[in-house]
C-alpha cells in the first residue's frame, strides 16, 4: 500500500535568481550598451568633426590673414615701386639735384595715403639717404641688408628693425630704383612699417594669431604686443619652418598645452602667418554637445528603468500568481487566479489555462472522492449480502444433512422391506408346496404384511418429509440464485466505478503532467488512484467469477433438487402401489385365516402380488439409493457454495478496505 504523500514546503526564490531581476538587467543592458555605444560613438564623431572643422576653420583664418597682410605688404611694395620707377625719380637720382622738391611732394603725399606714421625713404647707390617723407634726419643705411638685397635689383624686406630713439619695432620694404637707359641700379626706396599695425591686424581678425619673419622669430602677436626689449622668441624649429611646405595644419605642445596650428607662408615676405586654438577649445562644444546626449541618456536610462520595473512586474506578477497557483495545487488546494485573467497576452492565456487545469483537477478529484463513497457503500452492501448468503448456505447445509439422514434411513426401511419382501415370497412358496402349515404360515404372513404396511407408511411419511425437505432446499438455491444475480449487477457496477476512477486517475495523470514538477505529488496520488482503480477491477472479475462458479452449481443444484423431486414423485407413486399391494395382500390373508381352501386357488394371485411388491421394493431401493447420492452431491454443492460465499465475503471486505484507502488517499486535497 502506498502512503499519503506528504505536503512539500517550497523556497523563495532569491533576488539574484528572480527572472524579474535578470529581465530589469536584460532591458537596460538592451537600452545602455546602445546607449553607451551611441554616445560614445557621437563623441568621436562629434569630436572629429570639431577637429576637422577646427583644422578648416584655422586654416582658412591663417589663409585670410596671410591675405591681408600679404595685401599690406604689396600695397607698400607697389607705392614704394610706382615711386623706384617714377621719371622724376630716377631723375632726381642721376641729379641729385634736380626734382627734389617735386619728388618729396611725391613721395610725402604717398606716405600720407597710408595714414600710418611710417615714412618712406629714398637712398643713393651709396647707401645714404636722400630724402624722408617725415623729413627726419638722414642715414647712412649702406650695411643693412634690405638695403644690400634691394642694390642686387630684388625688392626685399628686412628682419625686425628696433629703432634705437622710439624703441619701435618695425620692418622695411624696399625696392631698387632701376636706370632704364643704362640698366644699372642708382638707389632704393623703402618704406617703414611699423609692426604695431601688424599686432592690431592680428588682434582684430583672430583670437589667437601670430606672425614669424623668415628667421623664425616671432614678429607680431594677436593677443599682446611684442616687448622692443625682450628676448626674441625664436620659433625657427617649429614645423611650419622645417616641413618646407607653404600652408599646414598641425598639433603643437610647444606652449605646454595641446593646440592646433594653421599656417600660410607669406610670398612676398616669406614670413609666416599662424593661427592656433587649443584642443580644449576646439573640444569644449563637442564635450559640451556629448555631456548633453550623456544627460540625456541617464535620462533615458531612468525612464528605461521605469519601463523595465514596470514590464519586469507586468511578466512576473501573473508568473508569481501561477507559481502560488501550482504551490497550492501542490499542497492539494484548489485555488483559482482571479487577476490577470482579462489580459490577451500570453500571460493572461498561461493564467486562463492554469484555472482551466485547477477546475478540471478539482472536477476530477470531486468526480473520484464521490466514486470512492460509492464504491464503500458497494462493498459495504456485497458484504452485507455475502453474510446473508453464507447464512442461507449455513440453513441449506443444515437441511442437506438432515435429508441426507433422511435417506439413509428411508434407504434401511427400503431394505428391511425388501427383505420382508422375500420372506412374503418364501412363505407364499411354501404355501403352494404345503397347504398344512397353511394357517401359521398366513399368522406369519399376516404379521409381517402389518410390518410391511408399517414399514411402508414410515416410508411414505420419510418420503413426505423429504419432498418438503427438497422443495425448502430447491427454495433456498433459488433464492441464492437470484442473491447471486445481485451480487453479480453489483459487481458490474463496482467493474463500472473501477473503469471510470481509472480513467479519471488517467486526466489527473494527464493534467499532473502538464503543471510540470509542482504536478508530481498529485501525479503519485494519481498513480495510486489507478492502482486502487486497478486493483478493484481485480478483485470485482475475481468475485464475477466466483459467483459465476456459484451460479452453476447453484444452477446443478437446482437441477439436481428437480431430479430429487421427480424421483421422490416417483417413489411416492411406488410406495403407494406398495400400499395397495401390501392392503390387498392383507385381504388375501385374511381370506386365506377364514378359508384355507381359497388358499390354493389364490396362491397364483399372492405369488403374483408378491413379485409385483419385490419389482416395487426393488424399484424403490434403487430410488432410495439415488436419493442418497443426489443427497450427498447437493451437499458437496453446498458446501462448496459456502466457500465460495466466505471468499465472497472476504473479498467485500477486501474492497471495502481499498475504498477506505481511496478515500484517505483523497484527504490529501481540500
Amino acid at each position: 500500500m502506498s502512503k499519503k504523500p506528504k505536503k512539500e514546503k517550497t523556497g523563495s526564490v532569491g533576488i539574484t535568481g528572480s527572472v524579474k531581476t535578470r529581465l530589469i538587467f536584460a532591458m537596460l543592458a538592451v537600452a545602455v550598451i546602445p546607449l553607451v555605444a551611441a554616445i560614445g560613438i557621437s563623441y568621436y564623431s562629434s569630436t572629429t568633426k570639431a577637429r576637422d572643422d577646427a583644422k578648416e576653420n584655422l586654416q582658412w583664418q591663417a589663409h585670410y590673414l596671410e591675405s591681408e597682410i600679404n595685401g599690406v605688404i604689396a600695397k607698400n611694395q607697389t607705392a614704394i615701386e610706382a615711386i623706384a620707377s617714377a621719371p622724376s625719380t630716377i631723375a632726381f637720382m642721376k641729379d641729385e639735384t634736380t626734382g627734389k622738391d617735386e619728388v618729396l611732394k611725391q613721395i610725402v603725399s604717398v606716405n600720407d595715403s597710408f595714414g600710418d606714421g611710417n615714412a618712406i625713404v629714398i637712398t643713393n647707390a651709396q647707401g645714404m639717404m636722400q630724402m624722408r617723407s617725415d623729413g627726419a634726419d638722414l642715414a647712412d643705411i649702406s650695411e643693412r641688408d634690405y638695403f644690400k638685397t634691394a642694390m642686387s635689383g630684388t625688392p626685399s624686406i628686412s628682419d625686425i628693425l628696433v629703432s634705437a630713439s622710439t624703441k619701435q619695432r618695425s620692418i622695411c620694404i624696399a625696392t631698387p630704383i632701376k636706370d632704364p637707359a643704362s640698366g644699372q641700379i642708382i638707389g632704393t626706396v623703402h618704406r617703414n612699417f611699423n609692426m604695431s599695425a601688424f599686432h592690431e591686424l592680428l588682434s582684430s581678425k583672430a583670437k589667437e594669431a601670430f606672425l614669424i619673419d623668415s628667421q623664425g622669430l616671432l614678429a607680431a602677436h594677436s593677443q599682446y604686443e611684442i616687448d622692443p626689449d625682450a628676448e626674441p622668441q625664436d620659433f625657427s624649429q617649429s614645423p611650419y619652418m622645417t616641413s618646407g611646405k607653404e600652408s599646414d595644419t598641425y598639433l603643437s605642445t610647444a606652449t605646454g598645452k595641446r593646440s592646433y596650428v594653421s599656417y600660410y607662408k607669406e610670398p612676398i615676405s616669406g614670413y609666416t602667418v599662424c593661427v592656433g586654438v587649443s584642443e580644449k577649445e576646439v573640444l569644449s562644444s563637442a564635450r559640451a554637445s556629448a555631456m548633453r546626449i550623456v544627460f540625456l541618456g541617464i535620462f533615458m536610462v531612468i525612464v528605461v528603468i521605469f519601463i523595465s520595473f514596470y514590464l519586469a512586474n507586468s511578466f512576473t506578477k501573473p508568473a508569481l500568481a501561477v507559481d502560488a497557483l501550482l504551490h497550492d495545487l501542490a499542497q492539494g488546494r484548489f485555488k483559482r487566479i482571479e487577476k490577470f485573467t482579462n489580459r490577451k497576452d500570453e500571460f493572461g492565456q498561461m493564467v486562463r489555462n492554469s484555472n482551466a487545469v485547477v477546475d478540471k483537477l478539482d472536477d476530477i478529484v470531486g468526480q473520484i472522492k464521490a466514486s470512492s463513497n460509492h464504491v464503500g457503500e458497494s462493498s459495504q452492501e456485497l458484504s452485507i449480502m455475502a453474510n446473508q448468503i453464507a447464512a442461507t448456505t449455513d440453513s441449506v447445509a443444515n437441511a442437506v444433512q438432515e435429508i441426507a439422514a433422511g435417506a439413509m434411513q428411508q434407504a434401511k426401511e427400503v431394505q428391511d422391506s425388501a427383505e420382508n419382501t422375500g420372506l412374503i415370497t418364501d412363505a407364499v412358496e411354501n404355501v403352494q408346496g404345503s397347504t398344512s402349515d397353511l394357517n401359521s404360515l398366513a399368522e406369519r404372513m399376516k404379521q409381517a404384511s402389518e410390518t410391511s404396511t408399517n414399514s411402508l407408511k414410515r416410508f411414505q411419511e420419510t418420503s413426505a418429509i423429504m419432498s418438503e425437505k427438497i422443495e425448502e432446499i430447491s427454495t433456498k438455491i433459488s433464492a441464492t440464485q437470484n442473491a447471486v444475480s445481485d451480487i453479480n449487477e453489483h459487481v458490474e457496477g463496482i467493474s463500472g466505478i473501477a473503469a471510470q476512477t481509472n480513467l479519471l486517475s488517467l486526466n489527473a495523470s494527464i493534467e499532473a503532467a502538464r503543471a510540470g514538477e509542482a504536478g508530481r505529488g498529485f501525479a503519485v496520488v494519481a498513480e495510486e488512484i489507478r492502482k486502487l482503480a486497478d486493483d478493484s477491477e481485480s478483485m470485482a472479475s475475481e468475485i464475477r467469477s466466483v459467483m459465476d462458479a456459484l451460479l452453476t452449481q447453484s444452477q446443478d443444484a437446482v437441477a439436481a433438487a428437480g431430479e430429487i423431486m421427480e424421483g421422490n414423485a416417483a417413489q411416492q407413486e411406488a410406495l403407494s402401489q406398495t400400499l395397495e399391494s401390501v392392503e390387498g395382500m392383507l385381504n388375501d390373508i385374511d381370506a386365506t385365516v377364514g378359508s384355507v381352501a381359497q388358499i390354493a386357488g389364490q396362491t397364483d394371485t399372492c405369488v403374483t402380488s408378491n413379485r409385483v411388491v419385490s419389482n416395487a421394493m426393488s424399484s424403490l431401493s434403487a430410488i432410495s439409493e439415488e436419493n442418497a447420492a443426489a443427497t450427498e452431491t447437493t451437499g458437496a454443492s453446498v458446501e462448496e457454495l459456502s466457500a465460495t460465499v466466505t471468499t465472497l465475503a472476504a473479498s467485500a471486505d477486501g474492497l471495502k478496505e481499498v475504498a477506505e484507502m481511496l478515500n484517505k488517499e483523497m484527504e490529501f486535497f481540500e
